[in-house]
């Protein structure tokens, strides 16, 4: 979440906690995308069953969309991190965003990687976000 302490308001009445989730339901509603926000999602971590929020679960696509917005935090990139592998472990496909991957045609980008679902999709996030992970990452 990022720390500015808004909520983010789209154009069906549904509050987000960031900037990025607003943008991103914009471009899902836009493009007709079915999604669920914050869908509760059992979750095999630490050897225990948690429940977990992603930002955004496509049922339609079979995939999740996660948007990390904190930018130069080392806990939060140590989380993000920690949440990428868990959800590749358990085998989850999901987009994992930052807010650098919100930049320039950044729709185009994103409804690409929506349709190679069960594919293998790599974009490197810039260094300076979550010590060099990747986003976009899914699986066959």
């Amino acid at each position: 979440m990022e720390q500015d302490g808004r909520n983010y308001a789209s154009s069906i009445s549904q509050y987000y906690k960031s900037w990025g989730e607003e943008q991103i339901a914009r471009f899902l509603d836009r493009n007709q995308i079915e999604y669920q926000y914050e869908y509760p999602l059992a979750i095999v971590d630490h050897g225990k069953i948690r429940m977990w929020y992603p930002d955004f679960r496509l049922p339609e696509q079979g995939i999740i969309i996660e948007y990390f917005g904190v930018n130069g935090n080392s806990n939060y990139d140590e989380q993000a991190r920690h949440k990428i592998q868990v959800y590749k472990k358990e085998g989850i496909d999901g987009l994992f965003l930052t807010r650098d991957s919100l930049k320039g045609d950044w729709p185009t980008r994103i409804m690409s990687q929506i349709k190679s679902k069960g594919g293998i999709y790599l974009t490197q996030v810039p260094p300076t976000h979550c010590g060099g992970l990747f986003y976009g990452l899914g699986h066959a």
